[in-house]
C-alpha cells in the first residue's frame, strides 16, 4: 500500500509535494518568484529529510503553465542545481503538444546553462514514462510506478480544487 503524499506548498498554480523521497512540482500557472523561492527552501529541506539518501526530483509543466520568465530562472537553476548531487532522476515532463515540449527542454537546457555545470536534467514524454523510470528507487511498499502515478493524480485533484470555476 502507498503512502501518502506530503503536500508542502499549493496554489492554483503549483503544487509541491514530497513523497517516498520524490520531490515532485507540478506546475499548472506561472512559475513566480516566490514559487521558485518556496521550491527552493523545500529542496533544502527535502534534502536535510532524507539524509543523504538519493532522491528524485519530478517536474511536470502541465499545458497551461508558460515558461518561467529570465527572473525566475536563476531562482530554479539554484534549485536543481542543490538536488544535483543527491538526486538519481531529475526528470521533466512537458505536457502538451510536441512545439511545447521543445520549448520546455529549451527552457530546461536555459536553466542548466545558468549553473556551473551542466545538471542532470532528463525530459520524459508522458507521467507514465517518468514514473517508470523513477519506480526502481521506490520502495516496496510504495506500489512503484502505479504508486507514483496514483500519487500525482490525487496531487492533481487538490490542485484543481483551488481552480476558479
Amino acid at each position: 500500500m502507498s503512502t501518502l503524499p506530503r503536500v508542502r506548498g499549493i496554489d492554483q498554480n503549483h503544487c509541491f509535494a514530497t513523497w517516498e523521497r520524490v520531490l515532485i512540482q507540478i506546475w499548472r500557472g506561472e512559475a513566480t518568484a516566490e514559487a521558485a523561492q518556496e521550491l527552493l527552501t523545500l529542496s533544502r529541506a527535502f534534502l536535510t529529510e532524507i539524509g543523504g539518501e538519493v532522491g528524485n526530483s519530478l517536474s511536470i509543466v502541465e499545458s497551461r503553465s508558460p515558461p518561467p520568465t529570465d527572473k525566475v530562472r536563476p531562482l530554479l537553476t539554484a534549485c536543481y542545481r542543490e538536488l544535483a548531487p543527491v538526486t538519481r532522476n531529475q526528470i521533466f515532463v512537458a505536457e502538451g503538444s510536441g512545439f511545447r515540449s521543445a520549448l520546455i527542454r529549451g527552457v530546461g537546457l536555459t536553466v542548466s546553462t545558468f549553473a556551473p555545470s551542466l545538471l542532470p536534467f532528463k525530459f520524459a514524454a508522458s507521467v507514465d514514462e517518468a514514473a517508470i523510470t523513477i519506480a526502481p528507487s521506490l520502495s516496496p511498499k510504495s506500489g512503484g510506478a502505479e504508486g507514483l502515478k496514483k500519487v500525482i493524480a490525487d496531487l492533481r485533484r487538490k490542485l484543481d480544487d483551488l481552480s476558479p470555476r
